[in-house]
């Protein structure tokens, strides 16, 4: 559990590795009074009294100026104390990152926070708006509820006009400066010894530090922020004020006092140039490794694409830069033509929007892409890559002709779902048809399905021969067909069997009417291999969702109710009745 620093949820992980670690380095506290030593993990450690280093030195260094020059005193004593702090953390950071071997800059900053919590300076509470990023946007927004300067402060009841944190303040900026390789400073906000609610510090580079606190100070207009005189990593000191007020040597040491702040970012700026030179030639030097393996890699890349059987290209946005010799045989275009062309040259205007909507998607496949080749549709499987070429971001498409696999799919399709002497669906494909239907559950409309049986087909099978039955089930569903709209579905069940689905119609006598229709259609002499044949038909309907609000029930009910027109005398169709009384609709032969 993080007890030792507040920080923002996303860095709690972090932070809590770090809470042990720094735990456990201080859990090798030894003490020995007879050496007047303390010992933590192997470095030696010294205990000060936090008012010395805070209250009691700012009443020195004003007895030392002077009563006349107490502003003068205490910007040179925060001065002092802010340089002394900063150089203490960034010798502190650089020793704890080496014992605890980190390299991270977010990881070495959160040993920070909590190395200060262990030492006694303060609590740290890290608040969501902070950035700790190694450029000119990193601000680091937090809080001291607990600064030993200011609880120094309010113990002696001294009374001062600005900001007191500075030693928090000079050494945190130097533990997150140590950190991040980029020249930081801090400056207190707000002050609990000034009666405010926080101390309250905000974090910068150097150079964009005062734009980044008017920035805060505009969104939050409730804190009062003091432009203080205390501003001492500020450098518009006014010295004109100061040469009248002191003599020349208080004067000399406040400019020595800016002149080392200025010597410190100074060299935290040639430290930052060197490491980023450092960093350069390293990656200089990675750049020629990787260019010189990329080289040979393009080399046997292009051969393994030259044996491949699919077509290969590579393309920078819609422009292909190099294609295989497979891709000559999908194209019927030069390799070298290719090599100059655009996707959208390769492929039709649909395909083109396909392809490069995947592309600029994310997406990774696409599957039976429909290529109009010579008049003659192929379908094409694409499986998408995503390479880093030259510091440019490349496709690399795998193109496979499925053709041959797909019209297969599609024929085994057509024999799962169809019948294969009249082309109708078939029982497995209309069930699925009414059920998706149904599967709306909408009450408010009307749907039908018609049973319908072929009077006498037997006979006609058994006299004429199968070949001639066949071809006469063909007639039938022709005739069928033409006889009802394209909405409604057709189908042959098995044998001399076939159904009818009509969805969503306006009245129950719609259905009526459509039999009466089949049944007038069928009522005409066919002509099978020179023998006249006359064939009728007998229709059982059920309506959705008067008697069935499922397919089993529907298809039952309907069934039932053609068995009922075969004993009515065939040649009609019946309605289903609840009570098994079925309207009586003899329809006679033209």
């Amino acid at each position: 559990m993080l007890n030792s620093v507040n920080v923002p949820k996303e860095f709690k992980p972090l932070f809590e590795q770090a809470q042990q670690n720094v735990q456990q380095y201080f859990d090798a506290l030894h003490s020995d009074p007879t050496k007047g030593t303390i010992d933590v993990g192997g470095s030696r450690y010294i205990l000060i009294r936090g008012a010395a280093f805070s209250v009691e030195f700012y009443q020195l260094v004003r007895r030392l100026f002077g009563s006349e020059n107490q502003s003068e005193a205490d910007l040179f004593a925060s001065g002092l104390l802010y340089e002394l702090a900063h150089a203490i953390g960034r010798s502190d950071a650089q020793n704890f990152h080496h014992k605890m071997n980190l390299t991270d800059p977010i990881a070495k900053l959160s040993a920070g926070p909590i190395h200060f919590a262990y030492t006694g300076w303060a609590f740290v509470d890290i608040l969501e708006e902070s950035n700790p990023s190694a450029d000119e946007n990193f601000c680091l927004l937090y809080k001291h509820p607990y600064s030993f300067e200011c609880d120094a402060w309010l113990d002696s009841k001294e009374v001062n006009q600005n900001p007191i944190c500075v030693m928090n303040a000079g050494y945190s900026s130097g533990w997150c400066q140590e950190s991040f390789g980029i020249p930081l400073e801090a400056r207190e906000l707000t002050c609990r010894s000034l009666q405010q609610a926080d101390c309250l510090f905000l974090m910068a580079q150097p150079q964009v530090i005062e734009e980044k606190i008017q920035e805060y100070a505009k969104d939050h207009p409730e804190l009062a922020i003091i432009d203080s005189t205390l501003a001492f990593t500020n450098s518009n000191l006014d010295i004109k004020s100061l040469t009248h007020k002191k003599p020349s040597q208080q004067l000399s040491k406040l400019l020595s006092q800016r002149l080392f702040a200025y010597a410190r970012n100074l060299e935290a700026v040639q430290q930052q140039l060197q490491n980023n030179v450092q960093e350069l030639e390293r990656e200089i030097h990675q750049r020629k490794a990787i260019e010189k393996k990329l080289q040979a890699s393009e080399k046997r890349w292009r051969e393994l694409s030259d044996t491949s059987f699919d077509a290969i290209l590579t393309c920078e946005g819609n422009k292909v830069t190099s294609a295989n010799i497979a891709s000559v045989k999908l194209f019927k275009q030069p390799q070298a033509k290719i090599n100059t062309m655009s996707l959208d040259d390769l492929f039709s205007v649909e395909c083109f929007q396909i392809i490069n909507d995947t592309l600029y998607n994310g997406g990774e496949e696409i599957t039976g892409l429909k290529l109009l080749k010579n008049e003659r549709e192929n379908y094409l499987d694409i499986h998408i890559h995503r390479v880093e070429l030259h510091n440019n971001q490349q496709f690399i498409l795998a193109i496979r002709d499925v053709t041959e696999q797909t019209t297969a799919l599609q024929h085994l399709k057509r024999l799962a779902n169809y019948d294969t002497l009249t082309g109708l669906p078939n029982r497995s494909r209309f069930q699925q048809i009414v059920s998706r239907t149904l599967s709306e559950k909408r009450f408010d409309k009307k749907n039908a399905l018609l049973f319908m049986d072929l009077d006498g087909f037997k006979q006609i099978n058994d006299e004429l021969g199968h070949s001639a039955g066949d071809y006469l089930l063909y007639e039938v569903a022709l005739k069928m067909t033409l006889a009802t709209r394209s909405s409604n579905t057709i189908s042959r069940l098995g044998g001399d069997e076939f159904s009818l689905w009509m969805p969503e119609i306006t009245h129950e006598h719609d259905a009526e009417k459509v039999a009466e229709q089949i049944i007038n259609a069928l009522n005409k002499t066919i002509m099978i291999n020179g023998h006249p044949v006359n064939i009728t038909i007998s229709i059982g309907i059920a309506y959705f969702p008067t008697h069935g609000i499922d397919y089993a029930n529907l298809i039952k009910h309907a069934d039932q109710a053609m068995y009922q027109a075969k004993a009515k005398g065939k040649n009609q169709f019946q309605i289903y009745r609840h009570d098994n009384e079925l309207t009586d609709n003899n329809i006679t032969e033209d």
